[in-house]
């Protein structure tokens, strides 16, 4: 039977801006100021944020974020006053922001990981995971066309609050859209209902910067119809944001895991994978793509960025690299903070060269995105105290 549920694009409403002057003047009928202020004088703007009045074509923020970006509208700016040339808009403080993102990311890790457990599982070294080695991660499955099953399994996401995941654009894009998601199993070939959880999917959110012909913005939350719950020996848990924006030591060791290929061409894994990697330096990463990148060279144009993360495995007995493949897409790069007993989530799997190419694999930074997350994910207070 077919799951009805819609995919759609999560959009903020964004007006087409021809010029600085035309901006002026939209601003002028957007929204009313509540009394007159000038320009200079400080005021509240977003969600109670300080700001300060001026011209919008003055404003970074709203050329960043409202022209650019279109990941906000004129509508969400308020006006603070008026002059004979513009309208004065209360110009968001982009430091004070960026805490206020951090801060609730952090509030939430705080939340939930209080009072929860962590299965403590004997971690071997190898490629399979242990039981509630990773407790947090989910496989997406997509409604089978094999008379023999009833799903696909293709890509796998991470549970970072109440009602969301985590996972890559591209697994939830145009037709390929996923039914339920799956957590609590190592193994995807398990019938048994009671070792395993399974939810409707409501909804899907690609990032609105997301193009399927290029590489870039690859990230998405998918919104569930019925929460997951946490179990009494930890084996189902959220993971927490990696707030930081910049890379991690190239010594720390993060986990990409996945049900992904295990050989370059070869099938599928049923059974939870895992790969220890480090990061590569963006600039070197960056220079390594530049040379190797082959027929991705055109789906990515601008490099690689800011926006993405680098990570590459070491070399095996055999001389292939560890590596994340093609079947774990939108699956989780992460660490776990052991004097804290708490998992990070530091990137989304996006793409490769390749199963133990030399090269490094390209994630999603997933810092680089909290103005977008944070509003969806944690809109207010209350929303923060449910994901307790």
């Amino acid at each position: 039977m077919q799951t009805n549920h819609r995919c759609t694009r999560f959009v903020a409403v964004a007006v087409v801006f021809y010029g600085l002057l035309v901006l002026s003047e939209q601003f002028r009928f957007s929204n009313h100021a509540s009394a007159q202020m000038y320009e200079g004088d400080s005021c509240e703007s977003m969600n109670d944020l300080p700001g300060t009045c001026m011209e919008p074509q003055k404003c970074t923020w709203v050329q960043q974020n409202v022209i650019r970006k279109r990941q906000y509208s004129i509508y969400d700016v308020p006006i603070c006053g008026f002059t004979v040339r513009a309208s004065l808009i209360c110009c968001p403080d982009e430091s004070e922001i960026r805490r206020t993102l951090v801060g609730k990311a952090d509030q939430a890790c705080q939340n939930f990981a209080r009072g929860s457990a962590f299965f403590a599982p004997h971690i071997v070294e190898g490629n399979e995971a242990e039981f509630g080695e990773i407790p947090f991660i989910v496989a997406l499955g997509y409604n089978s066309t094999d008379s023999d099953k009833e799903y696909d399994f293709r890509c796998g996401a991470s549970w970072i609050a109440k009602n969301f995941l985590l996972t890559a654009a591209h697994c939830v894009s145009g037709r390929n859209q996923p039914s339920i998601a799956r957590i609590g199993t190592l193994n995807l070939t398990e019938s048994d209902a009671s070792n395993f959880q399974d939810s409707k999917i409501k909804d899907c959110y690609p990032h609105p910067r997301y193009k399927p012909k290029l590489k870039y913005h690859d990230i998405a939350l998918i919104e569930l119809v019925t929460p997951f719950k946490y179990d009494d020996d930890g084996i189902v848990n959220k993971i927490c944001l990696y707030t930081d924006p910049g890379d991690m030591d190239p010594r720390h060791v993060l986990t990409a895991s996945g049900w992904g290929m295990t050989t370059a061409g070869g099938s599928t894994s049923d059974v939870l994978l895992k790969v220890d990697l480090n990061t590569e330096p963006l600039e070197r990463c960056t220079k390594d793509y530049r040379t190797n990148a082959g027929h991705f060279r055109h789906k990515l144009p601008s490099g690689v960025t800011d926006r993405q993360y680098c990570a590459i495995g070491k070399l095996g007995a055999s001389g292939d690299r560890g590596d994340a493949c093609v079947g774990d897409s939108g699956g989780p790069l992460h660490f776990r903070n052991l004097s804290a007993d708490r998992f990070y989530l530091v990137g989304i799997s996006s793409f490769g060269l390749g199963c133990g190419s030399d090269s490094a694999s390209i994630y999603t930074r997933v810092a680089a995105y909290l103005d977008w997350i944070v509003p969806i994910v944690w809109p207010d207070q209350a929303s923060l105290l449910d994901d307790e």
